[in-house]
């Protein structure tokens, strides 16, 4: 036992070695522009080792934490962050492998890796000049592959928490992860944003300095940003009310979920709240659930129209040719600089990249390229044009067939007959959320918010564990690493 232990050390302590050499080397460029992240080699040495001897405490400590770092992007810490993931599982892996041990897998990892290895090949016809762009973009489109290679790598490395720990306590832990973002959020509604540390500062744009400095943003960086974050958590504290006796604590978080999701004074958050309300209340309908839906929805909207912010924005989005039979489209965007109708100015912007996507339809001009390809030089705000810009009709074909995968999955664990009705239950959730975030991409960049879809991919992976049976995590540091042999 004695040697064989060693034997697997001296595994860890090499890969470690080569893993750490080379994330030395990856930060030390990141380095050069941002002096911060230099002194993030030896942090990721000491997080190998807690991964490997303190496996489930040491991935828990990485979602909880996950949610305070958007704030520090200029810093590259995401960045950072999402590399050290890959490695990470990587080295996890590849020691599990080569001690002869099971990694988990299932089918919908593979099908995932399917989909991320085609994407790639946007990043290989770059400096190829088989794209609408040139070389000297291939940094930008890499940095976007590596940022959806890590969902992939938050997915394996989650699942091999798989028989290690009850669901219900993983995801009661992962709620810890509210604590920071909404601390912040407290922060920027209790002081005047010149008493704010820079960082906490909200970004992005309003109507007017006053209610741009009243929206908050917590620690994810942008107001909508945060909102998303918080209607994934609204989605699980749904499940809880509906699969707890004791439905009160729920009930308060709602509540105070909500409150913060209207102070965001995000139209679109309220809008996805209503798309997930409704898929979850229509797929399993009761009268009761209908009623109280309804009322929910209702509240909601009038607590956001109770504020001069709420009304001139629902007021604004009401003047929008779909609403509004006196005026088409391209009026409305005649009419872009004579208002502040953000809406006025997502139609022009639409319409800037879909003439730029006619000269290249096929595979379009490469990851993150869409600000390049406007005179407005603003992210899309609509995700559904922005895969068709850079990642052309084939690109667009792909991000369906991630959409499917993902709905199957759910569906698949809901029809199981191994599956529990809690786990079933929180199927559907994650399924109604699902279709709040499709909602979402027709006028935000959804697409863009890492952190939602880190989650995202965190939870597909807890549906995949066993319901069943609630196992406690090994005592031995070998064996909670998955070494012991």
């Amino acid at each position: 036992m004695l040697v064989q232990e060693k034997a697997y050390v001296r595994y860890i302590g090499f890969l470690i070695l080569v893993v750490g050499t080379a994330a030395a080397i990856f930060l030390g460029h990141l380095s050069g522009s941002t002096p911060l992240v230099a002194g993030i080699v030896p942090i990721f040495i000491i997080l190998a080792l807690c991964v490997f001897f303190q496996f489930e405490n040491t991935v828990l400590a990485l979602l909880i934490f996950r949610s305070a770092i958007d704030i520090f992007s200029e810093q590259q810490l995401p960045a950072v962050f999402a590399v050290s993931v890959d490695m990470l599982t990587i080295s996890y892996v590849g020691i599990t492998l080569l001690c002869g041990r099971e990694v988990k897998v299932d089918k919908f990892f593979w099908l995932l890796c399917g989909w991320i290895a085609f994407q790639s090949i946007w990043v290989i016809l770059l400096p190829l000049g088989g794209l609408g762009l040139g070389g000297e973009h291939l940094f930008e489109s890499l940095k976007e592959w590596v940022r959806q290679f890590s969902w992939v790598m938050a997915y394996l490395l989650v699942l091999q928490m798989r028989d290690r720990m009850s669901p219900n306590r993983f995801i009661n832990i992962l709620f810890l992860s509210l604590v920071l973002p909404m601390i912040a959020g407290i922060l920027q509604l209790a002081l005047p944003a010149s008493a704010l540390p820079e960082f906490l500062v909200t970004r992005g744009h309003a109507f007017t300095a006053v209610a741009n400095a009243s929206r908050i943003n917590g620690t994810l960086g942008h107001p909508n940003t945060f909102v998303t974050f918080l209607l994934l958590f609204v989605s699980l504290t749904y499940w809880k009310v509906e699969n707890n006796r004791d439905k009160k604590p729920w009930l308060i978080l709602l509540g105070i979920l909500v409150f913060f999701i209207v102070s965001t004074k995000a139209l679109i958050g309220l809008v996805m709240l209503a798309a997930m309300i409704g898929f979850l209340i229509v797929s399993r309908i009761t009268l009761v659930k209908l009623i109280a839906g309804i009322l929910f929805v209702v509240c909601v909207f009038g607590l956001f129209a109770s504020t001069e912010f709420g009304r001139e924005r629902l007021g604004l989005f009401l003047e929008i040719p779909f609403f509004n039979p006196d005026l088409d489209i391209s009026r409305a965007i005649a009419m872009r600089k004579l208002t502040l109708n953000s809406f006025y100015w997502r139609l022009e912007q639409w319409n800037y990249l879909l003439d730029a996507w006619r000269s290249q339809v096929w595979l379009g001009y490469g990851f993150k390229s869409a600000p390049l390809l406007s005179p407005l030089e603003a992210a899309p705000h609509n995700d559904y044009i922005r895969i068709l810009v850079e990642s052309g009709i084939v690109g667009y074909f792909s991000f369906i067939y991630l959409i499917l995968i993902q709905f199957t999955k759910l569906f698949r664990v809901v029809r199981s007959q191994l599956s529990v009705p809690s786990q079933r239950g929180f199927c559907f959730s994650l399924a109604g959320l699902l279709v709040a975030i499709l909602v979402g991409m027709l006028t935000e960049n959804i697409w863009s918010h890492t952190t939602l879809f880190f989650y995202w991919f965190v939870l597909l992976a807890v549906a995949s564990w066993n319901w069943e049976e609630e196992t406690a995590a090994p005592s031995s540091s070998l064996s909670s690493a998955g070494l012991s042999p």
